[in-house]
């Protein structure tokens, strides 16, 4: 049932068996661990907790993250936007743009999870948003992902081997392309 490892192939993890919902306070150190699995790249030990990385990108005050859960209510995954300092990008007024933070626990990505997780995001943050951006590392398979869903490379993101990517959030959210309803 298992293709490259951390890649789930198994047909009963299909996204039909996932439900998105709001995070609790009960979810709290399940977004730190999924901001912990969303600072590194997949073969690389996580950082601490208290890592500066981690906290910011936590989400701020006031900001509810998105969390997948399975049929039986384990946490699969958890999505948020935050704004780091510096910002990444910011927009043509100088307003910095919402930077994507998400991951799936190993074991349950590649069945769709990720995918569901950032149209919920792109559909909450486009009311008030028209852009958002994330960095990613060039070695990150998760730049795939991005891409199908219409992010699409800007330059130099963060660190030597950073890509900064910016969604617009006036298109569809799958492919990109045409505009959001009036």
């Amino acid at each position: 049932m298992w293709g490259a490892p951390g890649v789930c192939q198994n047909p009963s993890m299909t996204p039909a068996r996932v439900v998105l919902r709001a995070a609790t306070a009960d979810d709290d150190s399940f977004v730190v661990e999924m901001a912990r699995h969303a600072c590194v790249i997949e073969d690389r030990p996580l950082p601490d907790s208290d890592d500066d990385e981690v906290l910011e990108m936590l989400p701020p005050v006031g900001l509810v993250p998105i969390i997948a859960e399975d049929h039986s209510g384990t946490p699969l995954g958890a999505v948020w936007a935050y704004y780091g300092k510096p910002p990444l990008r910011c927009d043509s007024a100088g307003v910095p743009l919402p930077e994507l933070c998400i991951a799936v626990a190993p074991g349950r990505r590649g069945a769709g999870v990720g995918g569901m997780l950032l149209d919920a995001l792109f559909a909450a943050l486009a009311e008030d948003h028209d852009a958002m951006c994330t960095n990613v590392h060039v070695r990150n398979p998760a730049k795939r992902l991005y891409e199908r869903k219409g992010f699409r490379s800007v330059g130099q993101g963060n660190g030597p081997l950073g890509i900064a990517m910016i969604k617009d959030l006036r298109s569809n959210p799958t492919t990109g392309s045409g505009s959001r309803p009036a």
